[in-house]
């Protein structure tokens, strides 16, 4: 029997006026898999991660999440369904606390089990804890990436989409941003990781996808596409 896709995309198309950002993509995420999108900046990473959660409009093709068609879908009803989104350059809410920004995570939740939520999260990273009254502006990058991914999970996503997550960060915030999202995997969680800083997300991956301008370049295992994946050609 074929194991039925968690999410699944066939010929995405999105333009912005007459440029075409992403031609007639074909990716799919598997349950509890982790699967990198590379490419250099302008390849149209963001567009895709955007076009999966509903954040801009699809021209052409079809997006599919646990077996229901998605493409017309609201980015609300995706997030009820079990997709979130981290996105690029983190976006946190600077003026609120590390706990507020994980407490917006949640707005479709009931307020205990949002509760709860916030609570496993503390349990599990640390430094959110240790900081959960400071102001989220107030972090370095790649604490406020940590507070990101945090927010993210409140609702306990099916899917977690992060765009760029290792974006201007240094390599000890890499690091720390990896173990991290290690956990995430760990819950069961599938993650969909679009980045330029192709290494360090290879490593977290067993499948990826390379993208030129669009146009999808080379996809597989892991060990299959990293050697195209991290040639100066596309990074």
């Amino acid at each position: 029997m074929t194991q039925e896709h968690l999410l699944e995309a066939r010929g995405l198309t999105v333009r912005y006026g007459g440029i075409e950002a992403v031609n007639a993509l074909d990716i799919y995420v598997d349950p509890g898999e982790t699967v990198v999108v590379v490419g250099a900046n302008g390849a149209g990473k963001s567009t895709i991660m955007n076009a999966i959660m509903g954040l801009v409009r699809v021209h052409a093709g079809t997006l599919t999440f646990s077996g229901k068609d998605i493409t017309r879908a609201s980015a609300a009803s995706r997030a009820q369904q079990g997709v979130r989104i981290s996105p690029e350059g983190r976006r946190v809410f600077a003026n609120l606390t590390v706990e507020e920004n994980l407490l917006a995570g949640g707005y479709t939740m009931k307020s205990d089990e949002r509760a709860e939520s916030v609570a496993w999260l503390f349990d599990n990273f640390p430094f959110l804890a240790s900081r959960r009254r400071a102001k989220a502006g107030t972090l370095s990058g790649g604490q406020q990436q940590l507070v990101a991914i945090g927010r993210a999970l409140t609702s306990r996503p099916k899917l977690l989409l992060l765009d760029e997550p290792f974006l201007g960060l240094s390599p000890v915030a890499i690091a720390t941003t990896s173990e991290a999202i290690t956990l995430v995997q760990e819950q069961g969680t599938a993650v969909l990781i679009s980045e330029q800083m192709a290494r360090p997300a290879l490593k977290l991956a067993q499948r990826g996808y390379v993208l030129r301008s669009g146009r999808l370049r080379r996809s597989g295992e892991v060990a299959t596409i990293r050697d195209f994946a991290l040639s100066e050609d596309y990074l």
